[in-house]
């Protein structure tokens, strides 16, 4: 075959090119074709001033920034948290000015700012410390933890927002409150009534840093205990600070702000919510509002933990140990401790409050790192707690209804009082059949296939075949579901109550408040509303579905909810668990003695090594990549467990002492720095995993 490429004939073709300098070009225009330097390894005079760019791209070698030089025609547009637009590899990328400095000579010569997106300094110097600290502690990309903390840009909402922006009225001074107005009288338990209550109030009017952990006192008629937070929060709004308060989903968050729109004392400043539910628009302007009007409240959810607030004296996280508060892309920070970083870095206070307490809440009160607020025993009356170990599965009525007749007698005692709440396991209709006695899966005899139960028949769907049913185990004629969900739960009920009017409630299909008159509520974990005056019982549908997860926070999530539930029944209800929640946890949650379950949690994963009782992290990827991986690491004082199969990838553990964290994070931002520049391949690094 004929070569027909020119061959190098001794003088490179682009060197005259390279060295042309093109006299005419405007002062700050991008030049493509740039004057080969005389001595490659001198430094370039370089006389624009320089700015280090952090640039929107997920490249992790990439993640502390670039330098760029501002050319003469943006010098005055260019300042520090502007947005801009620069050039990474030929391609325009967006990227945040960190920092300026003078002008000098550097070592390569640097490309130019291109574009300045957004003049207006953004980022706060706040922020930028904030998400470095999050990036570091997470062993991340610092560019992905500000993708994260900054919302999108909207060229037009900026536009309206700065045009009818004055900077003398921006800040909102202090101003005097009142006295609070609670319409609920002094029979709610506020937080004076707690042993350390008064201190802690008094603490917030002084604005003294504290930290807490609130075990709070349930308020039945409320979603959450709106009126011991909003105490908390006028306390703290006395001084001349701001309040952030985070609560684990939307719809608690508009509700708080509804709230506390009605019942805020007199002189208190409105609350600007910043949620998920906020559109593209009306969630850039609510940045914009907390990063240049100085709000004094705001009222949101996760992403709000990076809200710009001026002075902030005040961060309450409601729920903190809810699933909601994870950030589910990487690096994977979780609220809770951004938020203790947060409370250290700008000196306010923290408290994570809850009706029942987590591990790592726990961690923090045996650290003294913070302290405990919980009331005392017998403070005030709670629900009467039931969990009977046993149900009596030959009940006549458990074919019609799907409920032993323990739950349906109790179901009869609450609605004598008034409402019921319901709480199912899963969302959706029936699933699946089993024998009612021996709970059995009912399978087809011939092809052992799914079996579905039509007005008395069974039928097969993979072959099609009829068959009168008589359980193989056990000899059982009758069958229930052995999949429920709320809708075919609400179905079981109606006909089980054909008097009482019965609700579903989910999170396509929320309620509102539920009048004190007799009606059966079924809700979903996390979606049951609240009831006027409270529920007179709760029933908890198969408490141990959750338990029977192979996950490390199964049993800490399901604490978590049954103590939710339990807060909306009044204090003279009752509380029923069904199925099996064990021993431990069922004691546990009828005596209230979360904290006690806690400290044994972390005894327990301590004997293990898992967080918060060590420091751990996953790396997932190729299991060639992994090898490069741990070929190029250094680990000294840490265990490495893997690679190990998972599914079409592979993933290793790398875990140490508590004290050795920040070493083995540090050592993982190194190799995932050197995995970036030689290409090895994509890796997942996620520290602290809840998970497991």
């Amino acid at each position: 075959m004929t070569d027909i490429m020119p061959r190098w004939s001794g003088t490179d073709p682009l060197a005259v090119i390279r060295s042309r300098v093109q006299k005419e070009a405007l002062a700050g225009t991008q030049q493509e074709l740039m004057a080969a330097p005389k001595q490659p390894h001198g430094k370039w005079e370089n006389k624009d001033p320089i700015a280090r760019v952090i640039p929107d791209v997920s490249v992790f070698h990439l993640a502390n920034g670039l330098d760029y030089t501002v050319p003469a025609r943006l010098i005055g547009k260019v300042q520090s948290g502007s947005l801009v637009s620069v050039k990474i590899a030929g391609k325009l990328v967006h990227g945040w000015v960190r920092d300026l400095r003078e002008a000098e000579p550097t070592r390569q010569r640097l490309r130019p700012i291109s574009r300045v997106l957004s003049p207006h300094a953004l980022v706060s110097e706040n922020s930028f410390t904030l998400t470095e600290q999050v990036a570091r502690r997470y062993a991340g990309n610092f560019s992905a933890v500000l993708h994260q903390a900054i919302p999108p840009r909207r060229a037009n909402i900026e536009k309206s927002f700065f045009e009818s922006f004055s900077p003398d009225s921006s800040v909102t001074p202090a101003a005097k409150l009142g006295e609070c107005s609670w319409e609920a009288g002094a029979a709610d338990p506020l937080i004076a009534s707690y042993p350390a209550g008064k201190g802690l109030l008094d603490s917030l009017a002084q604005a003294h840093a504290s930290r807490v952990v609130w075990q709070s006192l349930p308020e039945a008629d409320l979603p959450a205990p709106f009126s011991q937070i909003s105490q908390l929060i006028s306390s703290s709004l006395s001084t001349s600070g701001s309040v952030l308060c985070l609560f684990p989903t939307s719809k608690l968050a508009k509700d708080f702000a509804a709230y506390w729109s009605e019942h805020a004392p007199d002189g208190a400043p409105s609350a600007l919510e910043y949620h998920s539910e906020l559109g593209a628009n009306a969630r850039y302007r609510t940045f914009l509002e907390c990063r240049f009007n100085h709000p004094r409240l705001v009222i949101g959810t996760r992403s709000a933990i990076f809200a710009p607030l001026e002075k902030l004296s005040l961060l309450l996280i409601w729920d903190e140990a809810a699933e909601t508060y994870q950030e589910k892309t990487a690096p994977y920070w979780h609220t809770r401790q951004v938020a203790m970083l947060r409370s250290r870095a700008e000196k306010a206070s923290l408290i994570l409050g809850s009706f029942s307490r987590s591990p790592q809440a726990q961690a923090l009160i045996m650290s003294t790192w913070a302290r405990e607020l919980a009331p005392e025993n017998q403070q005030m009356p709670l629900p009467k707690v039931f969990t009977p170990e046993y149900e009596n599965r030959d009940d006549p009525s458990l074919g019609q209804s799907g409920l032993s007749s323990t739950a349906l007698q109790f179901l009869r005692r609450g609605l004598s009082n008034g409402p019921v709440l319901i709480q199912a396991p899963r969302k959706g209709g029936r699933g699946g059949l089993s024998c009612a006695s021996c709970l059995a899966p009912v399978r087809c005899p011939q092809c052992l296939g799914h079996v579905e139960q039509l007005r008395g028949k069974f039928i097969c769907h993979n072959c099609g075949h009829h068959f009168q049913f008589s359980c193989p185990r056990c000899g059982g004629k009758t069958t229930r579901a052995s999949v429920r969900g709320h809708q075919q739960i609400g179905t079981e009920l109606a006909a089980a109550f054909p008097r009482v009017p019965v609700f579903n409630c989910d999170a396509d299909n929320s309620l509102p408040l539920i009048s004190a008159k007799p009606a059966l509520i079924v809700a979903t974990a996390e979606q049951e509303p609240a009831a006027s005056g409270g529920y007179a019982a709760a029933l908890i549908l198969d408490a141990g579905m959750l338990l029977s997860l192979d996950r490390i926070w199964a049993a800490e999530e399901a604490l978590r909810r049954w103590a939710n539930t339990a807060a909306k029944v009044t204090p003279g209800g009752q509380v029923m668990l069904t199925g099996d929640p064990g021993q431990r946890l069922a004691d546990t949650f009828k005596q209230r003695t979360f904290s006690d379950w806690a400290s044994q949690e972390l005894a327990e994963r301590a004997e293990v090594g898992i967080p918060p009782t060590a420091a751990l992290a996953v790396i997932r990827g190729h299991e060639d990549t992994l090898r490069r991986f741990l070929a190029e690491s250094s680990f000294p004082d840490a265990q490495v467990i893997g690679p190990v199969r998972e599914g079409e990838h592979f993933h290793l553990l790398v875990r140490s002492r508590l004290d050795l964290g920040e070493q083995l994070r540090n050592e993982l931002r190194r190799l995932q720095g050197v995995a970036s520049r030689k290409k090895w391949g994509q890796i997942q690094v996620q520290v602290d995993p809840q998970d497991l």
